[in-house]
């Protein structure tokens, strides 16, 4: 009850700020190439850019760890392609992209697991007494995401990926997930948006975007 209550004044805080407009779903040509070029930029031009797509925060005293909460817009997906593509990709290949699949509204969480929320029960060496439970890959669905305008906003898609951690002499252990929460770009408005994060622990981890500024 309380969680859905905070989320509910937040929604009313971003209500009072601004008014709703669409987002702009397609990219122009001219939109595009400067998207590719900006990938391909390796100056403080594009560090600046991707700085405010970009929230992180500190490593909690206990349980998860909410690395960082990152908003993709369809300008900053084509620039993400163009920054990890090959030597070879162009301008026109980042348009032929675009038009055979044009980006959505995307939110990324980053998710760690801790010694406090660890990937398996507690043991001690050298001796553990009990069986060792190790956690559910699928561990993020514990935790609540939300992305809110003047009203929640729901996802067109919710999915998460596990990552691990493997040491030197063999063997890995679950680490953290990559989030991923698509929005349908006709679902979204230009204006101030929240995204909440609820763990399974009780914390409450807020990032603050500007999609009216972000491009």
């Amino acid at each position: 009850m309380q969680n859905k209550r905070q989320i509910a004044i937040a929604a009313l805080a971003l209500l009072l700020g601004s008014a709703a407009q669409a987002y702009e779903r397609e990219l122009t040509p001219r939109e595009i190439r400067e998207a590719y070029y900006l990938g391909n930029d390796t100056t403080f031009r594009s560090k600046e850019f991707f700085q405010g797509y970009v929230r992180t925060f500190p490593r909690p005293e206990q349980g998860p760890y909410v690395v960082r909460i990152e908003m993709v817009t369809p300008f900053k997906a084509v620039v993400d392609r163009a920054r990890a593509a090959p030597g070879s990709y162009s301008p026109l290949r980042a348009g032929a992209d675009y038009r055979q699949q044009p980006p959505r509204v995307v939110v990324k969480v980053r998710l760690e697991l801790t010694p406090t929320y660890p990937a398996h029960s507690p043991y001690h060496f050298p001796i553990h007494l009990g069986p060792i439970y190790f956690r559910d890959p699928d561990f993020w669905k514990e935790f609540e995401f939300h992305v809110v305008q003047r009203g929640e906003v729901t996802p067109a898609y919710t999915g998460g990926d596990p990552f691990y951690s493997c040491s030197d002499w063999g063997g890995c252990w679950l680490a953290g997930a990559e989030v991923t929460l698509v929005f349908d770009p006709n679902q979204v408005a230009s204006e101030p948006t929240q995204v909440i994060v609820l763990t399974p622990d009780g914390q409450q981890v807020k990032a603050e975007f500007d999609l009216a500024k972000l491009r």
